[in-house]
């Protein structure tokens, strides 16, 4: 995996209303998160992508966590655009007609970074069977994006579903293009 420089979470200085980044706590425990629409920090080392085919919401469920988005970490000598393209294929058997990114968000463990990811909207062209040997099991295709109560009350979701990163994504997107 891509690894990123640690740095304690403290030791960035964002202007919060000029970036219009949100402050929360992760999904698991001893987890902080920084969500904005910008790019906070150039070194990303994963991606989340909310893919849409025909309009549709892609999820994928995870052998271990449940359903969740697509998105992965990077790989050595990866850009993250080969990153976003791989990941929708090995855990969707996705192939994407259109990338855009619509935001980033940084995760403290323990107060050090941990990840950047870089979270991506795409445009599925088609979904191929999925590959063997990955850590998906399976696609679903929503015709709505849950909501986040639908989400906190369903098991069945991965816990990285069940933080404000999805939510508030979710709202930047309901208007986009490709969610048509």
């Amino acid at each position: 995996m891509y690894q990123v420089k640690q740095e304690p979470v403290r030791s960035i200085d964002f202007n919060q209303k000029r970036l219009g980044f949100h402050e929360f706590a992760g999904a698991l425990p001893n987890q902080h998160i920084l969500l904005s629409k910008e790019c906070l920090i150039e070194e990303v080392n994963c991606v989340l992508i909310f893919a849409f085919y025909q309009g549709k919401l892609v999820l994928v469920r995870h052998n271990c966590r449940g359903w969740e988005l697509p998105g992965g970490s990077r790989e050595e000598g990866e850009s993250v655009i080969q990153t976003v393209i791989r990941e929708m294929y090995e855990e969707a058997g996705g192939e994407l007609a259109s990338i855009e990114r619509i935001g980033q968000y940084l995760i403290y463990e323990k107060n050090r970074l941990a990840f950047v990811k870089n979270i991506y909207i795409s445009k599925v062209s088609s979904l191929r069977a999925l590959p063997g040997g990955f850590e998906t099991n399976d696609v679903m295709l929503l015709d709505a994006v849950p909501t986040q109560q639908a989400i906190m009350n369903d098991l069945t979701f991965s816990p990285l579903m069940k933080d404000n990163v999805f939510v508030t994504v979710s709202e930047w997107i309901k208007d986009h293009r490709f969610t048509h």
